[in-house]
């Protein structure tokens, strides 16, 4: 059986793709901020789990949460990479507090991880690295600019990484989720300040006020089930197989197909060393 090192493992698809795998038998390291969240998990699995306390902004504690956990006799084979949370608002509107904390968190965290387990990895001959990403790690969305940035950058990451290491038998796939049923749009979602308060004043008043509904229906009420993904990771381990993308979700789906012709012309064009400009389309055919 596997052992899997899960960030953010106290709520949300962390969660969830914690509690798969040890029901499937398999053992796990949880990490949270307050590791107190998983102690359920601990009581419900005990002998399979450890908890221990990350914030992986910090790239010491990811190096410690590894050393620790193996010192403790559980040596990570599987990491998922998914501490992160959302960042909504106009970029203007953002402070730069906010934006430094995101891209930490999101994209830092990620990376300090892999840095941490991957000699572990390759000592071993192989293993897997699930780094949680977005469909909002493909295409952009208004209103969510700094959020689009961070999982764009886990994206190219994961594919460049699966590149460096697959000889030495480690797959690293990015793992792409659509809505699912968490709290991405409730109490994890960080607002600017313009859009907590709906600031009148905002010249981004009407797109504030439009996220702010969406979110609002939205919270908890996303299609998807978050141990769908849990099972999934589950079955790529337990084949011996992971493919270097995962879009998870019938919505993540319809997003793709949607937004698919931003990436065709003509908001997408080519040009070779000897052209010097772009062609603009007529007006009748222009997308925006």
């Amino acid at each position: 059986m596997a052992v899997w090192l899960i960030t953010g493992s106290s709520r949300g698809i962390g969660r969830a793709i914690a509690e798969v795998v040890l029901e499937a038998g398999h053992r796990a390291i949880l990490t949270a901020r307050n590791p107190a969240l998983v102690a359920d998990l601990l009581a419900r699995y005990a002998g399979q789990a450890i908890a221990l306390p990350l914030d992986v902004r910090e790239r010491s504690q990811a190096f410690w949460i590894v050393e620790t956990a193996i010192e403790r006799g559980f040596t990570p084979n599987v990491l998922v990479n998914n501490a992160g949370y959302g960042l909504v608002g106009a970029l203007e509107e953002l402070s730069a507090e906010s934006i430094l904390r995101q891209v930490e968190t999101n994209l830092l965290g990620v990376v300090w991880m892999c840095q941490a387990v991957i000699p572990h990895l390759r000592a071993q001959g192989g293993g897997f690295i699930f780094n949680v990403s977005s469909i909002a790690g493909y295409y952009g969305f208004k209103g969510t600019s700094l959020y689009n940035a961070t999982k764009f950058a886990v994206t190219g990451l994961s594919e460049a990484l699966a590149q460096e290491l697959s000889g030495w038998g480690i797959y690293v796939a990015n793992v792409a989720p659509g809505p699912y049923r968490t709290d991405w749009a409730g109490s994890s979602l960080e607002k600017s300040q313009a859009l907590a308060t709906l600031d009148p004043q905002s010249p981004y008043y009407e797109l504030n006020a439009a996220m702010a509904q969406r979110y609002a229906a939205m919270d908890r009420q996303q299609p998807g089930d978050p141990t769908q993904i849990g099972r999934v990771l589950l079955d790529c381990v337990e084949k011996g197989w992971a493919p270097m993308h995962i879009i998870l979700g019938d919505e993540a789906r319809e997003t793709w197909e949607r937004y698919e012709p931003l990436r065709v012309f003509p908001q997408l064009q080519f040009v070779g060393h000897g052209r010097n400009e772009v062609k603009r389309p007529s007006e009748g055919t222009m997308r925006r």
